[in-house]
């Protein structure tokens, strides 16, 4: 049952198949109906509409409608209050590809809930940005480098903006406050006395938001991949990737077979990332259209820092590379074009108001310096010049300031983790006396999604007055870097 899947992770409950009434003076509602993706025909799943504000600051402010999924508890008599799921992103779509809830172990007990975050994919409207998606597609391929990168992502912000805004998109009215007042909306509306909330990298973020503006109605949390509001993400985009290359390439100096193999992993980094900069390695990509440089080799590894399975074979896959066999790092590199599909709208509202104006501009700027060693990638969740071009209202100044609650919560976080690392999790204990933090060794962004986080995850929403048990995390094996002195196969 906790075996490492994700599909327990977005399951739904059911409601009652009626039509409910607004939610108090909000002008929010839900109406059941059609549900916005397939599911599987033999489950109990219910679906529906939230009507709400789309900025409730506005009096007359147009109403916008956000697909619900419900899957209905298996117990015969389950406990009033159920898990709503809370993707990353922002601008991830909470219900694409969520069909069944049979290997859901939440279900056992209670139901749980999947809320169409606004101005995702299946809401209306959808802040989609097919202009930056195109963007960042030559940017992955190293078609548009550097400040042509940059101008090029400007000008799709500037017409996306424009396109939406003509259809008559209020884009001040997406924010984590609103939607942390969706989520409340949707919880009055369905007749829940408290919710479970369990979230994913920015989805903590909006976790943490509703548990400072209704703390009353959050029984408990789990935040995985931690992304407190006070941090600064785009101040060091960069200095996050580093931590965790640095984490590997210390792993494999210490394993004995792959310091035999790889004395220097992190001079191979540096030394292939330059040389990839200075000529057309022959990486042989059946993308012939890929400009491979420095940038290329550091996407594909920092895709591979992603993956539990890959991370233990980075040493392996540079180094290799920089003697001349590129297979590995070539599908890497190759697995590492598409970029992702997010609804780059919904991204800019939230990252624009209440991320960019609170940080330091000219330290976001540096974060794709070529000096960086990084190849000049952008990990950044936008630059200061697209929010420029966004042009939303910047959030009050306690959107960006630590949550202090009382609300009991379990913080997991992966070792390797490049994008929320440890520090941010484990920083969350300061204002929150009733969290628990775990490390996960080996693991990365996500790091609940294995049997070991996903069995702790489900315990503590059980009870969450009781620490978690540790047993499976001192059992994980953590990162074998000794699979990176094997040859490839």
């Amino acid at each position: 049952m906790f075996k490492t899947t994700l599909l327990w992770l977005s399951l739904i409950a059911a409601i009652p198949g009626t039509a409910l009434g607004q939610a108090g003076p909000s002008r929010s509602a839900f109406v059941t109906g059609r549900c916005a993706v397939e599911v599987a025909p033999d489950e109990k799943i219910e679906c529906g509409t939230l009507s709400v504000p789309e900025n409730r600051a506005i009096a007359d402010s147009r109403l916008i409608r956000l697909p619900v999924m419900i899957f209905r508890s298996r117990s015969p008599q389950p406990v009033a209050d159920p898990v709503v799921f809370l993707t990353g992103g922002p601008g991830n779509s909470a219900l694409t590809g969520q069909r069944s809830g049979r290997n859901n172990p939440f279900l056992n007990q209670r139901d749980q809930v999947l809320l169409e975050p606004r101005g995702a994919r299946l809401s209306t409207p959808a802040l989609d940005c097919a202009e930056i998606i195109a963007a960042k597609r030559e940017i992955a391929a190293g078609r548009l480098r550097a400040e042509a990168a940059d101008a090029g992502l400007v000008a799709a912000a500037t017409a996306c903006r424009s396109r939406l805004v003509t259809a008559g998109a209020d884009l001040n009215g997406y924010t984590s406050a609103e939607a942390a007042d969706d989520i409340e909306d949707l919880r009055v509306a369905l007749g829940y006395p408290q919710l479970n909330l369990y979230a994913l990298s920015y989805g903590t973020r909006l976790a943490l938001t509703v548990a400072r503006r209704h703390p009353t109605s959050v029984r408990a949390m789990v935040l995985d991949s931690a992304l407190p509001p006070e941090v600064g993400y785009d101040e060091t985009a960069t200095a996050n990737t580093w931590r965790a290359l640095n984490a590997v390439f210390d792993g494999c100096a210490v394993d004995p077979a792959c310091a035999a193999k790889w004395p220097n992993p992190r001079g191979d980094f540096d030394t292939l990332v330059s040389r990839a900069d200075n000529e057309r390695l022959p990486f042989g990509l059946t993308h012939p259209s890929i400009e491979v440089r420095g940038a290329q080799v550091v996407q594909g590894v920092a895709a591979a820092l992603q993956d539990p399975r890959r991370i233990p074979l980075i040493p392996r896959a540079v180094g290799d590379a920089l003697r001349g066999r590129y297979e590995e790092l070539a599908r890497w590199i190759g697995e590492a074009q598409d970029p992702a599909s997010f609804s780059w709208g919904l991204r800019l509202s939230v990252w624009c108001g209440e991320e960019m104006p609170f940080e330091n501009s000219d330290r976001v700027r540096t974060q794709t310096a070529s000096r960086n060693g990084l190849g000049g990638i952008d990990p950044r969740a936008a630059s200061p010049e697209m929010c420029e071009a966004w042009d939303v209202a910047a959030a009050a100044s306690s959107a960006n300031e630590p949550v202090v609650s009382e609300t009991p919560t379990l913080i997991l976080a992966g070792e390797f983790d490049p994008s929320t690392p440890p520090q941010w999790g484990r920083r969350l204990l300061a204002n929150m006396p009733k969290a628990f933090f775990v490390l996960m060794p080996g693991l990365s962004h996500g790091a609940s999604f294995n049997a070991c986080g996903g069995r702790m995850a489900f315990d503590f929403i059980n009870d969450p007055t009781a620490p978690p048990n540790l047993t499976c995390v001192s059992k994980l094996a953590g990162a074998d870097f000794s699979a990176s002195a094997a040859e490839q196969r």
